[in-house]
């Protein structure tokens, strides 16, 4: 089983995505207390956006403070060593930038029949990273969730080994 993951095919870059680096991206969403009935919309990804330029101009003003410097409760730690970690397949697309006319995506697995999916479809995925605070091993490194398997208790998609875009012959 490979650690990593790519995402090839009617795009202008391929991307391979390494899950072991996600705890510390902070666009992970933590899967216990994440609200599935909500969509991620545009608006959320403005709304990061906007936040992220903001810090980035209150750390060129003021400075960033060190790693060591920054204070992090005992309770935080504990979490992340603890909790279920997802992160939006969307991202992942957006910058591995489909080709005009891309229309599938086709979720390869090891050992197991590839699932194909509308591009828009996929959009919508998040790829589950740890449980229990520790890397998914079996069948991963990452299940795949669509927000309505998990709201109904669906099992996710895994041993995912690459999502190969493609546009389609109607």
């Amino acid at each position: 089983m490979s650690d990593v993951i790519v995402i090839r095919g009617a795009v202008a870059y391929t991307i391979t995505l390494d899950p072991s680096v996600w705890i510390f991206d902070e666009r992970k969403i933590d899967l216990r207390s994440y609200d599935f009935t909500k969509e991620s919309s545009q608006n959320e990804q403005e709304r990061y956006a906007s936040e992220a330029g903001a810090q980035w101009d209150k750390e060129l003003q003021e400075g960033a403070p060190l790693p060591s410097h920054q204070q992090r409760s005992l309770a935080a730690e504990r979490k992340v060593l603890e909790g279920d970690y997802g992160i939006n397949l969307a991202p992942f697309l957006d910058h591995a930038e489909p080709l005009p006319g891309a229309t599938t995506v086709v979720i390869h697995r090891e050992g197991k029949q590839p699932v194909t999916l509308p591009l828009q479809e996929a959009r919508r995925a998040i790829l589950q990273f740890a449980k229990g605070g520790k890397p998914i091993r079996d069948n991963g490194p990452v299940l795949m969730y669509l927000p309505e398997q998990v709201k109904n208790g669906e099992e996710p998609l895994d041993a995912i080994t690459s999502f190969e875009v493609r546009i389609d012959e109607a």
